[in-house]
């Protein structure tokens, strides 16, 4: 693999990267507080302003001018959004962003504005382009969809649907009330739960793009997951540092333990490996590495059983509080797990750097 190019593209400095996740910290600690973040997901009044607030915020045009954020800014955005267990619908926003950014059609941009205002909500599914088998695919039929689609994310509020095609290649615009169109709740893991799409005829505006485009568009998603899912880790972590400095069992404080101790080092290592791995590959996009997609997969590869493994050592931690679904710690356990299950995995990321050191199978 090449390194990173001499003249770096980076968009932002640390300093200025640090500020914006401050910015985001601050705003979402008002808005949407990790720690009632169960409460919020019942109020309908908090989630009916959130998105309109993130908009103000600049935060629902991520991904549509790379000149002013690119993948490192995304990627720590949604990482912020996993620490505050956070539902805002912003991986259909960065999708759509990277998508239609550069359509022509006035229909498209027209969306993308009411968008970046906060006056939509768009939900992405990736079909083919997914990974995962069982995500489904659509057929295009003149100017409508027909098909299945599996574990979409936000699609119960979405206004919108952005959906990916493989033939022909390219994506549709859906509205979320069309006609031929049911929307069902999927329910397991992820809170709030993904849905499953039934096209039956629906009306589409559809635009083409290539394959590739739409490949590395996923692969933006996926990588944005992965972040959500660190930060959920990361919060679900602190929570259990420092439940094990007040806990006492047989007249000591749990974090005296050296099995916790060492449990609660490894995870802490576990955390800033995956840190590093998410943010190397966001930079070597960010930068043009015609790599990139490389260190993608390796970071997915790392990330997911890491995280995972840090999800169940905090929620072991945790004791009884981490089965308490009145408390946010169970959110951060769901959000870790649905996040690095999608898109094929870290098993898919396996079998693409297999594919890069010994070439595809024939």
């Amino acid at each position: 693999m090449t390194g990173s190019k001499s003249q770096s593209t980076d968009r932002m400095s640390d300093a200025e990267r640090n500020l914006l996740r401050k910015s985001v910290r601050d705003f979402l600690s008002n808005i949407w507080p990790a720690d009632k973040a169960v409460d919020n997901s019942e109020d309908l009044h908090a989630l009916a302003t959130l998105w309109p607030a993130m908009a103000r915020q600049g935060l629902s045009s991520l991904g549509s001018n790379i000149s002013e954020a690119g993948l490192r800014e995304i990627i720590l955005v949604f990482d912020e959004l996993g620490r505050a267990s956070c539902p805002a619908p912003l991986l259909g926003a960065v999708a759509a962003n990277l998508t239609l950014a550069t359509q022509s059609s006035n229909a498209a941009r027209a969306l993308l504005e009411d968008i970046h205002e906060g006056k939509e909500i768009i939900a992405a599914a990736f079909g083919a382009f997914d990974g995962d088998p069982a995500s489904g695919r659509v057929a295009v039929r003149g100017n409508a969809l027909q098909g299945k689609l599996s574990f979409v994310e936000g699609a119960q509020a979405a206004t919108h649907l952005l959906i990916f095609t493989d033939s022909p290649t390219g994506v549709a615009l859906v509205a979320g009330d069309a006609s031929g169109l049911t929307i069902r709740a999927m329910p397991g893991l992820a809170v709030p739960s993904f849905s499953e799409l039934i096209f039956e005829n629906a009306p589409a505006l559809l635009l083409n793009m290539p394959s590739e485009a739409l490949a590395d568009i996923v692969l933006v998603a996926r990588l944005s997951c992965a972040g959500r899912a660190l930060g959920a880790a990361q919060r679900a972590f602190d929570l259990a540092v420092d439940h094990a400095k007040v806990r006492k069992q047989f007249g000591q404080f749990i974090g005296q333990f050296q099995a916790v101790q060492h449990k609660l080092a490894n995870c802490l290592i576990s955390l800033d490996g995956a840190r590093l791995a998410l943010d190397t590959a966001a930079e070597a996009r960010d930068n043009d590495n015609p790599d990139w997609r490389v260190f993608a997969s390796s970071a997915v590869a790392f990330a997911g059983p890491a995280l995972r493994t840090v999800s169940i050592e905090t929620h072991r931690a945790l004791g009884a509080i981490g089965y308490a679904e009145e408390h946010e710690a169970p959110r951060h356990f769901r959000r870790v797990h649905a996040d690095l299950a999608r898109f094929g995995g870290a098993p898919r990321a396996r079998a693409e750097l297999a594919d890069f050191l010994l070439g595809p199978v024939q």
